[in-house]
């Protein structure tokens, strides 16, 4: 199975033998999704390859490789939150926001690498964004050589891919849905197929379509807070990840990977972080990545009650190594 950091490549390839080349990426809605929709229109018309994400199977990892060409354990963005050395906090890189909410003092091209994927490209690059995400700081660098453009309506979005060189469109709703409701809830599905409706309906002609995911959802529920398992439990930092793989920057980590693995039990598998991250780790990825990393079994979420997260009121999510979560898939259409 060819992993989801080949997919830049692979469409560098792909615009230097096709005059247009679209892609359309789909955030959560992995392999199972696709199979479970499998009989719409717009899916039975692609060639569905299976792909693998990448650890943790979280967005931010997935689109600042599409958007640099790097893998995670080069770019270094793994997960929603994530220290900071630049800055010494513990940040979210898509909003730009620190952890006191306040924006990040910090120009977003020391934090996302340079030159982007779009810098690289040898044609031109049109880059389509919900409005409510455009324009962002972490896009200005991310988006760095492409002409970029906010819609709010899918349909007109999908409509407007296909120029010369290549266009990409990223859709978010599929996600927001999965968190509020669930993945195995009716609004999840609603939302699927009003997207999978919307793109087959405006799919651009004479254009070769790539579709794909960054990663799936499993549906959760209980929150084991780790700092009453183990009251005594101390952090250098606030927790980075999210509640499913939690990222603790510890003094001690064999110590702190023993005593949770052991209060936890069957509840969380409880790891050292550079275990779980096969590729050799760049210097990027080293400076920022935590110490322990806690992977709550299937259903379950973990996190502490110290350091409030809205995260404790989803329904859905994403980030651990579960298939739900983490295959993924790659359509292709010639138009």
């Amino acid at each position: 199975m060819r992993s989801f950091a080949d997919l830049p490549a692979r469409i560098e390839a792909l615009t230097r033998e096709h005059e247009r080349v679209a892609l359309i990426l789909l955030d959560a809605f992995g392999m199972k999704f696709v199979e479970r929709h499998a009989s719409h229109p717009l899916l039975r018309r692609l060639e569905i390859e299976p792909l693998a994400s990448q650890f943790p199977s979280t967005t931010t990892a997935h689109l600042t490789t599409l958007y640099t060409g790097l893998p995670v354990s080069e770019h270094g963005l793994y997960e929603w939150r994530t220290y900071e050395p630049l800055v010494d906090d513990v940040i979210r890189a898509l909003p730009f926001l620190g952890s006191d909410d306040a924006p990040i003092p910090a120009d977003p091209r020391e934090i996302v690498p340079r030159p982007s994927f779009y810098e690289r490209l040898e044609v031109p690059s049109a880059v389509l964004q919900p409005a409510h995400i455009w324009p962002s700081k972490y896009g200005s660098a991310a988006f760095a050589g492409a002409t970029v453009t906010a819609f709010t309506d899918l349909a007109a979005g999908v409509a407007e891919l296909g120029t010369p060189g290549f266009s990409y469109l990223y859709w978010d709703a599929i996600d927001a849905a999965g968190h509020m409701h669930g993945p195995s809830s009716a609004e999840f599905d609603a939302a699927a197929v009003h997207a999978l409706d919307a793109i087959h309906g405006s799919l651009p002609k004479d254009t070769l379509v790539l579709i794909t995911a960054d990663h799936g959802q499993i549906d959760v529920e209980p929150l084991d807070l780790l700092d009453d398992i183990w009251p005594g439990l101390t952090l250098r930092r606030p927790p980075a990840g999210s509640a499913r793989d939690c990222f603790l920057h510890v003094d001690d980590p064999e110590h702190v990977r023993d005593e949770l693995a052991a209060r936890l039990g069957d509840r969380a598998d409880v790891r050292l972080a550079r275990e779980l991250f096969h590729a050799p780790i760049g210097p990027r990825l080293e400076a920022r990545i935590g110490d322990v990393c806690i992977l709550p079994a299937p259903g379950r979420m973990a996190w502490l009650r110290t350091f409030p997260s809205h995260e404790r009121r989803f329904r859905g999510h994403h980030g651990g190594l579960t298939a739900a979560e983490s295959e993924t898939w790659l359509g292709v259409a010639s138009t």
